[in-house]
């Protein structure tokens, strides 16, 4: 492996290694994600994106011709985060927010046993601090009743929507040709509804299908562009992100909200997951560290609302940040299907900065990686970053040592 700067966080999530030691224009300020809406355009978002273009690279695909601009953004996260100003905090104060599983998840006691098979391995993990049954349907077209068979994640999509649509500033934005990409993974709402069979009524189809979960969006916020619930394992949300960025450059639709969300209410998945031991025992996540063994689940729902930017330059909306490509790839055959591919990941890498115009991608101050927790994906990505950035090495980050690994919602 080519020597490459890598300063890895500690099991907290220790960012000291990536804060002041960027561009000076990124600092450890809150500016960075502030939850107040600016009307004045942040960063370097005129320049010629196609600037830097090798047309001699291995890959010869054109760049991305449209930049898309974040304008909007809403989170929840574990620690009690519900803002991205909270977020931020919590980073810099290098914050591990895990927990034993709450009550009104699941017993706990019923379910762990470090000894017996076909058991949950770890008691703990990242989790919302959120009353999952708290519902107010009257402020949504929906009966009481409805809103008692409705997968929690709907309702709590359709609140981070709208803190999302808030945070861009919107107001007239009911009835527009906005599309809606949800990224999901597990049905455990599914799943604990089968099991009463007198639980099952004719809200069923749409309480607990996965589709309704970008569906209910649309409809109760009359959103009339695409509207598709995405789901591929831990990339859903970034996939939806890809596909929701190709609709708005192509003009499907004029914008788009993308969201994720990862509630756990069963233990099904879990104990799964501690059947692959893939599961950190002690519920830590500990990303590039020589002790990692495994990940530790986390719960999330997030959304950002994503426009050309040159129509959010016109339109005087706050800029959060600008996505230059994005791409989709398969690793194919490689030594398991649930195993990463070193290979593949640095092809990917490659291509994304083909795409994004980007000759020199040893220029890039901070890498922020999925950082798994896993030997094995925290290998096979760190083999992939050193091949892509060689001996000038790059400065790389990842959040789920503090929040966890949410599987889908844009973390």
């Amino acid at each position: 492996m080519s020597s490459i700067d890598l300063k890895f966080p500690d099991q907290c999530g220790n960012n000291d290694n990536l804060l002041g030691k960027l561009d000076p224009t990124v600092k450890a300020d809150s500016s960075v994600c502030s939850e107040e809406p600016c009307k004045q355009p942040r960063g370097d978002i005129h320049s010629d994106p196609n600037r830097g273009t090798d047309h001699h690279h291995v890959n010869d695909e054109p760049p991305s011709q449209v930049p898309i601009a974040i304008v909007g953004m809403a989170v929840r996260l574990p620690g009690g985060v519900r803002s991205t100003d909270s977020f931020w905090d919590l980073l810099l104060s290098q914050k591990d927010v895990s927990r034993e599983v709450p009550q009104d998840r699941y017993n706990i006691d019923a379910f762990y046993s470090d000894t017996q098979s076909r058991a949950v391995k770890t008691r703990r993990g990242f989790f919302l601090d959120h009353d999952l049954a708290d519902t107010d349907p009257s402020a949504f077209k929906m009966w009481g009743t409805e809103a008692g068979h409705m997968d929690p994640q709907q309702r709590l999509l359709l609140e981070v929507v709208w803190e999302c649509m808030e945070n861009a500033g919107q107001v007239d934005w009911r009835g527009k040709d906005i599309g809606c990409y949800v990224g999901n993974f597990g049905e455990d709402w599914l799943e604990m509804s089968m099991r009463d069979p007198l639980f099952t009524s004719r809200y069923h189809v749409f309480g607990a299908s996965d589709f309704a979960l970008s569906n209910r969006i649309s409809y109760e916020y009359d959103l009339r562009g695409p509207s598709l619930t995405i789901r591929s394992a831990c990339s859903a949300s970034m996939s939806g992100l890809h596909v929701a960025c190709q609709s708005v450059a192509s003009k499907e639709c004029s914008s788009a909200v993308v969201a994720g969300s990862s509630i756990f209410l069963t233990p099904t998945m879990t104990k799964c997951m501690s059947e692959n031991m893939v599961l950190a025992p002690d519920g830590a996540c500990k990303t590039f560290d020589r002790n990692a063994d495994g990940f530790a689940r986390g719960e999330a729902v997030n959304a950002v609302y994503i426009k050309r930017l040159d129509d959010a330059v016109r339109d005087g909306d706050p800029i959060r940040a600008v996505i230059r490509a994005t791409m989709n790839t398969c690793d194919g055959q490689s030594s398991s299907l649930a195993i990463p591919s070193a290979d593949a990941q640095e092809s990917l890498i490659r291509k994304i900065y083909t795409r994004a115009g980007i000759a020199d991608p040893t220029k890039t101050g901070l890498f922020e990686c999925h950082g798994t927790g896993t030997s094995a994906g925290d290998l096979a990505e760190t083999e992939a970053i050193s091949r892509v950035f060689g001996e000038k090495g790059v400065h790389i980050g990842a959040v789920k040592p503090n929040v966890g690994r949410p599987k889908v919602p844009l973390v």
